[in-house]
């Protein structure tokens, strides 16, 4: 397969690979696979990002993206218990999320004979908030509902030196 980005669109076989992950995994994890949904507006609001870095056959960035109101109830059923929106713990959980599908991602491209390997999760949290990119650099948004609960995914094509080297 290829896997090859261009310059205004991420490959359809990696947004098929990522899509794949995030339904499979949150699904293990929550017990509702969550359903793709339209977002006639991009906006994630007030939320927790966690970013992870691929290099290897292709080098590109995954970014989830939980809404607040999103985070604190993922958290509550992926933790077992309450998390504060604000506490520190919260960064880990979306963190774990993040790096959870990263995993099941780079076994999925293994078996295209894709390599690759990826970076520890980068957290931060805001309004709206994701990292900035250079020009030229094509990304895809996709939304899932599991529940009243959304997830954003993003997939963005990176240039060489962008993202952070894995296991930093």
């Amino acid at each position: 397969m290829s896997y090859e980005f261009t310059a205004d669109a991420v490959p359809k076989e990696l947004v098929t690979c990522v899509n794949d992950s995030v339904v499979s995994c949150f699904g293990t994890m929550f017990g509702d696979a969550p359903t793709p949904h339209e977002n006639g507006n991009s906006s994630t609001g007030e939320g927790v990002l966690g970013i992870i870095s691929f290099v290897g056959d292709i080098t590109w960035l995954l970014m989830v993206t939980l809404p607040k109101k999103s985070a604190e109830s993922l958290a509550f059923k992926f933790a077992g218990f309450e998390l504060a929106y604000d506490s520190p713990e919260m960064g880990d959980v979306v963190g774990e999320l993040a790096n959870v599908v990263a995993g099941d991602i780079v076994a999925r491209l293994a078996t295209d004979s894709v390599k690759v390997v990826m970076s520890l999760p980068t957290i931060m949290k805001g309004h709206d908030v994701e990292p900035l990119l250079p020009r030229g650099v094509p990304s895809q948004m996709m939304m899932f509902k599991i529940d009243e609960d959304e997830i954003f995914v993003k997939v963005s094509g990176a240039k060489e030196g962008l993202g952070k080297r894995p296991g930093t």
